[in-house]
């Protein structure tokens, strides 16, 4: 992706808040994605639009969305935004609207600071956005005692402070949201969290900010200094707050990932997986709080700049993955895909498989060249559970990446463009045969491949055209064919899973880290180790297993299976 840089205006205050972040403007045109086969022109529509503070620019910058929008099998739908790593202050005329330092207060000043109106030219601009991620507030609360913002104990100094900073907060995010639903009132907002921060960076960096912010968020910093679990406990007030309001307003969604990070790494006493995972589904998002409220994120979590372990607040480039991976299995996957009204796993056992056109096997879906022979996958539904007299609108066929030998032939280009056939009942018999590689379809070239396919359990999503839809059987089952058309003599294979794959949903994966940290003495020995994370499966979190899915819109006498109208 191409990407510029432009100077900001000036230099804020923020920099030196966040003096980990650079200065300069960043944006990306969503470029095309891989997208092959019968419909290799079709171009990327953004649908996300990403707003607010430094977690949205930092969300941003490290391309997280759209990487995981690939993963999921939703490459063709994009992410937009433009990003600044400094706040300019008061003035600013540039384009941004992921903003590192800005509060929701600066945000809804209208006159001083251009953010809503940034947010408000790119809705009109990009007319196929229909969903906003906002990450806002957090700088609000902690601008501190010195700023105006939370501080341990404040309600002593002043009866009702904190509800009453809480209120202003939560009331300038609704000012926002308001002015973003006035382009598109069926625009809908989620609402992002944030996660347990680490103020324990060692000696050596501490002075940069987490001390003297610590120290800022105290009271008597002197002699009851703000602890880690108090902090979180202002955090997990501010978001019970938010899962409150955005309950209350259908065109709210709000991301409850809190706590990701001791689910996936361990809190350093004990490892990953004991700790709950967040809760992914309104109005409760239960487990809340998920994670250990007592203990900071790992300090392994969070960002370095040029080796300097500083930042106590943003994630690393891993630890956006994970959060972005629940974002999109709790909330943005199934709005991005779209409704569907019937889905189907695919029928396992020899109805799913392969054929070189000699051999066959069952057990994966292969696809690609080996040893000089095209590989042809097979993948069988049993769609007589659709109605006899259903008028299928729309259908895409979702396949895991299980593991791959040699290239990538969705991502190479060395075996040309792939290709969906489709036989009504099956290309032979019910069994995978060798003469499946060349027998007649009922319809042929007939998908849409949209997905890169490179890691274990990334999702290829193939849509069907009109003339695969007509065909699709509806008194048995229906199989596809998956192929290239151009040899190879090396290996270029993808081996995607059967019908019959298991139902694990996450596994360990090792990434030992051995920390070091400076002492008081001058020594920096080892203090922590953390041998094993969970790994987040993408797709295989949501639909349960690595299977592969149909997934058909329909309707009968004119009506969806919601009772909506197309």
């Amino acid at each position: 992706m191409a990407a510029s840089t432009v100077a900001s205006a000036s230099t804020s205050e923020s920099s030196e808040r966040y003096p980990w972040n650079y200065s300069g403007v960043r944006e990306r045109v969503a470029s095309i994605p891989s997208m092959t086969g019968q419909c290799a022109q079709t171009v990327a529509q953004p649908r996300l639009l990403l707003a607010g503070d430094s977690w949205a620019q930092f969300m941003w910058d490290d391309d997280t969305h759209n990487r995981l929008l690939d993963r999921f099998g939703l490459a063709d739908r994009r992410a937009v935004s433009r990003s600044l790593g400094d706040n300019p202050g008061p003035g600013y005329t540039g384009p941004a609207y992921a903003v590192s330092g800005s509060e929701a207060r600066e945000w809804i000043d209208t006159a001083q600071f251009p953010w809503i109106a940034n947010v408000v030219s790119e809705l009109q601009a990009l007319p196929s956005i229909d969903t906003v991620l906002l990450s806002i507030g957090g700088n609000d609360l902690l601008a501190g005692r010195s700023d105006g913002g939370w501080y341990k104990d404040m309600d002593l100094d002043q009866a009702g402070a904190e509800a009453a900073l809480f209120d202003r907060v939560l009331g300038d995010s609704q000012t926002i949201v308001d002015a973003f639903q006035a382009v598109r009132p069926e625009l809908a907002i989620m609402v992002s969290s944030y996660e347990y921060p680490n103020f324990n960076v060692s000696a050596l960096w501490c002075w940069i900010y987490a001390c003297p912010k610590r120290r800022d968020l105290s009271r008597d910093p002197d002699n009851d200094l703000v602890s880690d679990s108090e902090i979180n406990g202002l955090m997990l007030q501010v978001e019970q707050r938010r899962i409150l309001w955005t309950n209350a307003n259908p065109r709210l969604l709000y991301g409850h990932e809190i706590g990701a990070m001791h689910h996936y790494y361990g809190d350093g006493q004990v490892g990953p997986g004991v700790w709950p995972r967040p809760g992914l589904l309104p109005p409760d998002y239960q487990p809340f709080p998920a994670g250990n409220p007592a203990l900071s994120s790992l300090r392994e979590n969070f960002r370095t700049t040029a080796g300097i372990s500083a930042d106590p607040i943003h994630l690393d480039e891993e630890g956006y993955r994970y959060k972005v991976a629940l974002q999109l299995e709790g909330q943005l996957y199934e709005r991005l895909r779209g409704p569907v009204d019937l889905s189907l796993n695919s029928l396992g056992g020899t109805a799913d498989g392969w054929t070189d056109g000699s051999a066959v096997g069952s057990g994966r879906i292969s696809v690609g060249a080996s040893a000089d022979r095209l590989v042809h996958g097979l993948v069988s539904f049993d769609t007589a559970a659709l109605p006899d007299d259903a008028q299928i609108t729309a259908a895409s066929l979702w396949l895991l990446l299980d593991q791959r030998q040699g290239s990538n032939p969705f991502t190479s280009g060395q075996l040309g463009a792939p290709r969906l056939d489709l036989a009504r009942g099956s290309f032979g018999g019910p069994d995978i045969e060798a003469s499946d590689a060349t027998a007649p379809a009922d319809a042929s070239d007939v998908g849409c491949f949209v997905g890169s396919a490179a890691n274990p359990d990334d999702a290829l999503r193939i849509e069907l055209s009109l003339e695969a839809l007509a065909q699709i059987d509806r008194q048995g089952p229906t199989q596809f064919r998956l192929s290239f058309a151009t040899p190879s003599t090396a290996s270029a294979r993808n081996d995607f899973a059967s019908g019959d794959a298991g139902v694990a949903r996450s596994f360990p994966v090792d990434t030992v880290d051995y920390v070091q940290q400076l002492q008081s003495d001058g020594t920096t020995p080892i203090v922590a180790v953390r041998g094993q994370a969970l790994s987040h499966r993408g797709l295989v979190e949501y639909l349960g297993s690595a299977r592969p899915v149909l997934t058909l819109q329909f309707t009968v006498d004119g009506l969806h299976s919601d009772g909506f109208e197309d």
